[in-house]
């Protein structure tokens, strides 16, 4: 069946789209089809999208992302990051974790609080107030090599902020990359603190309603366990897309268990 009609009557409902990126929109490197006919679609039916996204940076360096790709800045509203929203955060409340940071994930991440004079990215974990972990060393480390980085933190006592609750990512060729969330994850299960910004948590969901105007929105992503849980626990309708992450694994999700509003293989027309 042509998802057309579908997917027009049912964006019709809704005042505002909060759509996902990595998985919906692109896989970091390439958009997925029919995107951008899409997104011209909503903009011609005056239906605004605002983007909310896991990436663990500043929301500018996701939109020159978005400009790379070809997608035209006319066609959203914002782009939220779960980066900037963390940055925010920090910047309105600098005695929340303390302003002294060791720095945890790839070296393309790292300037995410280099504008904030008040915070200082220390060189070694005794020097730290927290851990500001927005993935792991580099780009495709095994898990298992930053366990001894892990076990030396939580000898320290410090907090871990994740900026990024995704688990992994996977390519459109299936690639798998590990994100902030797992290493999160297994730091919070030998007794780690660790507070999270991004999906599923409401801090994000906070600021993307409150930009649109209005609690008639429809979410759109493609993880289950963060887009479209972050969705229902924000008492919002919810679109899942199985083309995104649930087809590159080969899963057969169990729609019933996972209670989206709605089901869609990709978001085109």
């Amino acid at each position: 069946m042509n998802s057309q009609p579908q997917l027009q009557t049912i964006i019709a409902q809704y005042e505002t789209l909060i759509v996902d990126l990595w998985g919906v929109i692109h896989d970091g490197t390439a958009l997925y089809p029919g995107v951008n006919e899409a997104l011209a679609y909503l903009h011609a039916q005056n239906k605004p999208v605002i983007f909310l996204s896991n990436a663990p940076r500043v929301s500018a360096k996701a939109v020159e992302v978005l400009d790379r790709l070809g997608i035209d800045r006319a066609h959203y509203q914002e782009v939220i990051t779960s980066g900037q929203v963390a940055h925010d955060l920090l910047a309105g409340d600098p005695e929340w974790l303390g302003t002294k940071y060791y720095y945890l994930g790839p070296s393309k991440d790292e300037d995410i609080l280099s504008d904030l004079s008040e915070y200082t990215k220390v060189a070694t974990p005794e020097e730290a107030d927290f851990v500001l972990n927005t993935g792991y060393e580099v780009d495709f480390q095994p898990h298992e090599e930053v366990l001894p980085l892990l076990k030396k933190l939580l000898d320290l006592n410090l907090p871990l902020l994740c900026v990024n609750p995704d688990h992994e990512v996977v390519k459109i060729d299936g690639t798998q990359m590990l994100c902030a969330g797992t290493l999160a994850d297994a730091y919070a299960d030998m007794g780690g603190a660790v507070e999270y910004i991004g999906k599923p948590f409401d801090d994000v969901y906070d600021r993307a309603i409150t930009l649109a105007g209005t609690d008639n929105v429809l979410c759109i992503g493609d993880n289950p366990l963060t887009d479209i849980l972050g969705a229902q626990e924000a008492n919002l309708d919810c679109l899942l897309i199985t083309g995104g992450i649930l087809a590159i694994r080969g899963e057969k999700p169990d729609l019933e268990a996972i209670g989206a509003t709605y089901v869609l293989p990709s978001f085109s027309l």
